[in-house]
C-alpha cells in the first residue's frame, strides 16, 4: 500500500487544479481498495457545510451540489467526531442521511475518515460498498494515513481552488 500511497501523492501534485487532484484521489483510493465508491466531502468554511467534491461511484451530477452540515449525516458525524466510522450497515445508524441525488442507496458499508490540518476540519474521506461488512483494520489504516498525508497538500491545493477558500475555521466538537 505504500506504493499505491506515492503514485497517488505524485499524481496529484501534478494535477491541473483543485478539481482534478479531488478526482485523483476518489479514483485511485477507490480502485486501491477496491470499493464502489469513494468520495470527498470538503468544508465549505463561509456556509459551514461539507461539500460533495469529487467522486468515483457515487452519481457525478451531485458534485458541487450536494452539501451536509456538521450535524447531518454520517460524514458530519465523522466531522465532529474527528475519527473515523466504520459501518457494516449505514442506513440503519440514527444519523444516517439518505440523499437521493447521490444515488448511493445501494451501498450498505461505510468508512469515512476526517481530514485535518493544524486542527481544523478540511474535509472527509469516505468509501462504501454494496456488500454489508465492516471495513478491516488494514483498509481503515490505509484511509487513515491516506488522509494524514493528503492534508499536508491541502496549502498547495487550497490555492489552487476556485470554488472558495479552502477552510479554516476551527474543528466543531
Amino acid at each position: 500500500m505504500l506504493n499505491v500511497l506515492r503514485q497517488i501523492v505524485q499524481e496529484v501534485n501534478s494535477a491541473a487544479d483543485l478539481d482534478a487532484a479531488l478526482q485523483i484521489l476518489v479514483e485511485r483510493v477507490q480502485s486501491a481498495m477496491e470499493t464502489e465508491v469513494c468520495s470527498v466531502y470538503v468544508l465549505n468554511p463561509e456556509e459551514r457545510r461539507y461539500v460533495l467534491r469529487a467522486t468515483k461511484g457515487l452519481n457525478p451530477e451531485a458534485v458541487g451540489k450536494v452539501s451536509l452540515s456538521a450535524s447531518e449525516g454520517l460524514v458530519g458525524l465523522v466531522a465532529v467526531r474527528e475519527e473515523p466510522i466504520n459501518l457494516q450497515d449505514a442506513a440503519s445508524h440514527p444519523r444516517y442521511r439518505y440523499l437521493s441525488e447521490t444515488g448511493e442507496e445501494r451501498y450498505n458499508s461505510f468508512l469515512g475518515v476526517p481530514i485535518i490540518h493544524h486542527k481544523r476540519i478540511l474535509g472527509v474521506l469516505v468509501v462504501q460498498q454494496s456488500a454489508r461488512r465492516k471495513f478491516d483494520e488494514s483498509e481503515e489504516a490505509f484511509m487513515v494515513t491516506m488522509s494524514a498525508h493528503w492534508r499536508r497538500y491541502w496549502p498547495m491545493l487550497r490555492r489552487l481552488g476556485r470554488y472558495w477558500k479552502l477552510p479554516i475555521i476551527p474543528s466543531v466538537r
